[in-house]
């Protein structure tokens, strides 16, 4: 048997093909072998890329020299298991590559799910290392698999997101910049500080950053108290106090509000790539900003609140999100190897109607 997986090329991201490895023929002890499904394939699993060095993502997926596999959420079956409490024909929620099959090695395995416990994973984030039996899982639902492929994984980021700037007192402000706003990140973000502004009778203003052929997508939300086009920035009023959440990494984005609001600015935090050919500028900004890494703030979360507790809350916060969002987006999926290219460099050049969510299968 063999799997197929979808590689870039370290040195030229535009660079990608499909490369083929033999399966081993017999699994070694707690070893189980996964095939596939579908996994999802958002603006994230560019950011992955991007960062990919700094942060370690091409460190999950190892493949031959000089190139990568990007890692994404999605979900899988169990064709093959030598773990007695992994069945074959179980299915799972997970990270995995963007590959036809991965073989695992089953580790602290409960029954809602267990720990990849190969050697190179070690080191990694433990959030990302995870394998959920769906069948344990409350946040799964058979018809919105697609649904939780693309959003639960940002979903999360935008839930820690949303609870750094409640702990915080939102930084001493009361208006929040979200970049990128049509991004799914972003949505879900714009949707909990919506919500907890509703809830809590906050004082806040969610504005939106967007390009303008994106603005009515973004204005139709809801979720954004104002709506602005980048070209825009200097109508954002500087005698207020703002922070930043940034999913652009735009440098002339970041140098904008930056010198436009000066000291107004009090926090500016720095999350996703999203135009990631435009990270550098000739200028240099007045201030680096926070990066926000999320696996350290789920950490974090998850001790104070404990597993079933951090769970708890981000699947309370989903359903509530699910409701609202099931049907905004249209799904897709790019058919065989030339229509997976296609779609990676449209996402790489950052080409994507944002009302469609876009999901993946590789057949080996």
């Amino acid at each position: 048997m063999q799997a197929k997986e979808f590689v870039v090329d370290l040195a030229n991201f535009q660079s990608t093909h499909f490369v083929e490895k033999n399966l081993p023929e017999t699994l070694e002890t707690n070893q189980v072998l996964f095939k596939i499904d579908k996994f999802s394939f958002t603006s994230n699993n560019i950011t992955y890329a991007i960062v990919g060095e700094r942060i370690g993502y091409w460190k999950f997926f190892p493949t031959k020299e000089g190139h990568g596999i990007i890692p994404a959420w999605g979900f899988a079956d169990v064709i093959e298991s030598n773990h007695p409490e992994v069945k074959v024909g179980e299915r799972f929620y997970g990270y995995f590559p963007m590959a036809s099959h991965l073989l695992v090695q089953a580790d602290k395995v409960q029954p809602f799910g267990f720990v990849d416990g190969i050697s190179h994973r070690a080191a990694l984030p433990p959030i990302y290392n995870y394998y959920t039996n769906v069948g344990q899982d409350a946040m799964h639902s058979p018809e919105q698999e697609e649904l939780q492929s693309i959003f639960r994984p940002l979903f999360t980021t935008s839930f820690l997101i949303d609870d750094l700037f409640h702990e915080q007192d939102y930084f001493g402000t009361q208006n929040i910049v979200i970049t990128s706003a049509s991004s799914k990140t972003a949505q879900a973000l714009a949707f909990l500080l919506s919500t907890r502004k509703k809830d809590q009778s906050l004082a806040i203003n969610i504005i939106g950053l967007t390009s303008g052929s994106n603005e009515d997508f973004v204005n139709q939300l809801g979720w954004y108290d104002q709506v602005l086009s980048y070209d825009k920035i200097n109508q954002l009023d500087n005698n207020q106090p703002h922070a930043i959440v940034d999913f652009t990494g735009n440098h002339q984005t970041q140098y904008a509000l930056q010198t436009h609001l000066a000291l107004q600015l009090k926090y500016n935090c720095l999350v996703g790539l999203v135009d990631w050919q435009h990270l550098e500028g000739e200028k240099p900004l007045p201030q680096k900003g926070e990066f926000f890494f999320a696996p350290t703030y789920a950490q974090q979360r998850q001790k104070a609140w404990g597993a079933a507790g951090f769970q708890q809350r981000v699947g309370k916060a989903w359903q509530q999100f699910i409701v609202n969002v099931k049907d905004s987006i249209q799904i897709e999926t790019p058919v065989g190897n030339d229509g997976m290219e296609k779609l990676y460099l449209e996402m790489l050049s950052g080409k994507i109607d944002p009302k469609k969510g876009y999901m993946v299968n590789i057949q080996g």
